[in-house]
């Protein structure tokens, strides 16, 4: 039997062997435990870096929702063209102050550059090469080099078709040397009463040879342009003169009193005036004579009398009648001076004297009823705004407020409102205190633009919630107070809209039937009550792709299935009617269509209002289709002299003083308002079409034409 001893190194022996056996499996897994620990480790530092990479990207702000959920776009205006034509590239959802360049075929030569703004959009002019021939082209337009908000380059092209390769030169008006001019006007009959014909003669005569406008106006009592017309590409030799004549008719329910004849002479695309004489001449009206209806007074038992008594003729004078609506001409005419419409006022009817017959008549004596004069249709006294400013009415071409006394709007656009919300930071983009709205008025302006956005006001659509619904509405209405308070009439209009529930983040063709009418029904009974505010439903249209064409009148009045877009359109006409239908009297800016630029068939098809409270809106850029003076004459004018005209927005990209100063004019000239585009630190390329460089006022060299033009007038 062993002994104590030996049992023990036995047991002592085992216990070795099985530390031997453990020892390695024991090492290999401390590697394997390391390796687990080391894999761990680099796997939570990679997700810790893409976390802290992916919260530093959402907190940019320098990153626009646009870059990363909307695909970039290039539009195009116009299609086709000849070589020289000037082709509009709007571009959008680009990285944001992304450097953007051109090329056509391929090739950069004699390409423009452009720089993106802080929505990823940006409007360039490019030129077809002298080179292109008849055919397709490729125009592509790049971003260059690398952008904080975007990984690669973005790319997109346009066709372009070009119809001829013969450059068709556009005509430029020589202005003649130092024009000086004397004018005169005689008037027949200098008496006359309303419901007659005036025979006017206008002489004009030029100390300097050249071409001329030559303009004559006829004023109201009360200051009221209420007719006028012109002869253009008239020849004059020195001291040579000229007399052109024109008959008018009285309208039956004008004005008694005397009336005065204005002349004016401009250079033929309107954008100078050599000469203007405020009080050529002048001539009377007195009441029309009311229509007699001769009745007999019946007599239970008529006796003769015993000495023939003449029976009384009454004098007849014309029945009234209406005032003749007058019919456009292909050019318009400048209104050198505001031209409020009157409200008509009845007449009285005079008292008429009988004349004797010559041949006595043994007949009872008629009694002599004289016909009323008509009344005429009240047109609803617009409601009184807060503060001292004025409420605005719609009379005859022109806006008026509660004087009677026309107003031409003249201001900026402040945009921010459109974009900012649905971004997710913030509602305004800059200022929005009381400092920064006296800075506007300080330009001699009276009316400021704001841009709305639709899902915002409404609360749709993933709107962040901070920004939209009640406290957009509210921030919105307390700035419109802000402008009223300072002296600054408001333009509300929508700006980015979008059908369903996809995202407000851009322009569209058209408004939506799917929230456009909810909106504007909420807009207008809010703002109902405040005429000093003006309702513009839609910021610059564009249906039937972008076309001036009976198709994109049609969708623009009656909305609906167009051609070039995939959902239902809302109509001017329904908006109308929504905006009317809460009782809100407010002036409705209608924009025409190809981004507000063509007004060619607005009259035609212009909605139905039943206060006849509408006036047209315009949009004109140096890039635009429509951008010379004969096309303003024979759209524009056209539509002036019929409604309202407001160019809500106007601006130029390449800073033109020349440009600028000549829309201007011509806008001053019809009495026309027009609003520049815009009023935001974009930058002080002139591109950017940024009329600051700070919230002080300070302009940019685009920003100082404007501001040099509102402080001559």
């Amino acid at each position: 039997m062993p002994s104590a001893g030996s049992a023990f190194r036995r047991g002592g022996s085992g216990a070795g062997q099985a530390e031997a056996i453990i020892a390695p499996v024991r090492r290999r897994w401390r590697k394997v435990e390391a390796f687990a620990v080391t894999t761990a480790t680099i796997i939570c530092a990679l997700a810790i870096g893409f976390t802290v990479v992916t919260l530093y990207q959402l907190g940019d702000e320098s990153q626009s929702t646009a870059d990363a959920r909307q695909p970039a776009n290039a539009v195009l205006t116009p299609t086709s063209g000849s070589v020289g034509t000037s082709v509009l590239v709007r571009g959008t959802n680009f990285p944001r102050y992304a450097s953007i360049v051109f090329s056509w075929d391929g090739a950069t030569t004699g390409m423009p550059t452009a720089q993106a703004n802080r929505r990823g959009a940006f409007s360039a002019t490019v030129v077809v090469p002298s080179s292109a021939t008849v055919g397709q082209h490729l125009l592509t337009v790049a971003q260059a080099g690398t952008s904080a908000t975007a990984a690669t380059t973005v790319s997109v092209s346009a066709a372009f078709a070009v119809t001829s390769a013969i450059v068709v030169p556009t005509p430029t008006p020589i202005p003649p040397t130092t024009p000086s001019f004397t004018s005169s006007a005689s008037e027949s009959p200098l008496t006359l009463p309303a419901g007659s014909t005036v025979s006017t003669s206008v002489t004009t005569n030029s100390a300097t040879a050249g071409s001329f406008l030559v303009d004559a106006q006829l004023f109201s009592p009360l200051g009221v342009r209420t007719y006028e017309t012109w002869w253009a590409n008239e020849s004059f030799a020195a001291a040579q003169s000229k007399t052109f004549a024109f008959p008018w008719t009285v309208p039956g329910t004008s004005s008694t009193g005397t009336w005065t004849v204005k002349i004016g002479v401009f250079s033929n695309d309107w954008a100078t005036m050599y000469h203007w004489n405020n009080g050529a001449g002048t001539f009377a009206v007195t009441a029309a004579a009311p229509t007699v209806a001769p009745t007999v007074a019946p007599t239970a038992a008529p006796t003769p009398p015993s000495t023939p008594v003449p029976t009384p003729a009454p004098t007849l004078a014309p029945t009234l009648a209406p005032t003749p609506v007058p019919t456009p001409v292909a050019t318009p005419a400048p209104t050198l001076a505001p031209t409020p419409a009157p409200t008509p006022v009845p007449t009285p009817a005079p008292t008429l004297a009988p004349t004797p017959a010559p041949t006595p008549v043994p007949t009872p004596v008629p009694t002599v009823a004289p016909t009323p004069a008509p009344t005429p249709v009240p047109t609803p006294a617009p409601t009184p705004a807060p503060g001292a400013l004025s409420p605005l009415v719609v009379r005859g071409n022109a806006l008026v407020n509660s004087s009677g006394a026309a107003v031409q709007l003249l201001g900026v656009n402040r945009s921010g409102t459109e974009y900012a919300c649905i971004q997710g930071w913030g509602i305004f983009d800059g200022p929005n205190d009381a400092a920064s709205v006296r800075a506007i008025a300080a330009w001699r302006t009276n009316a400021v633009r704001v841009p709305l956005n639709e899902d915002c006001w409404l609360a749709i659509n993933g709107a962040p919630a901070a920004y939209s619904g009640t406290n957009y509405r509210q921030a919105i209405q307390s700035y419109v107070s802000l402008l009223n308070q300072n002296g600054l009439y408001a333009i509300l209009e929508l700006h980015w809209s979008a059908p369903g529930t996809q995202k407000a983040t851009g322009q569209q063709p058209m408004l939506d039937r799917d929230h456009s009418v909810t909106f504007w029904s909420q807009v207008a009974a809010t703002f109902k009550g405040n005429n000093a505010v003006l309702l513009e439903p839609y910021n610059e249209p564009y249906p039937d792709n972008n076309s001036d064409t009976t198709a994109a009148w049609q969708c623009w009045r009656d909305g609906g299935t167009c051609p070039g877009q995939n959902y239902q359109a809302a109509g001017m006409q329904e908006i109308v009617s929504a905006i009317r239908a809460t009782g809100a009297t407010n002036v409705i800016l209608l924009d025409g269509v190809q981004y507000s630029n063509a007004l060619s068939q607005w009259l035609t098809y212009a909605p139905s209002d039943p206060l006849n409270n509408l006036a047209a809106s315009w949009h004109v850029y140096n890039f635009n289709v429509c951008a010379a003076a004969t096309c303003w004459n024979n759209t524009a004018g056209a539509v002036a002299a019929r409604v309202p005209v407001v160019a809500t927005e106007v601006g130029t990209d390449n800073c033109s003083a020349t440009f600028m100063n000549s829309l201007m004019s011509w806008l001053d000239a019809h009495n026309s308002g027009y609003l520049a585009w815009t009023w935001d630190d974009w930058g002080t390329a002139c591109g950017n079409i940024a009329l600051i460089v700070d919230y002080t006022g300070t302009p940019t060299t685009y920003g100082q034409i404007i501001k040099t033009h509102l402080a001559a007038r």
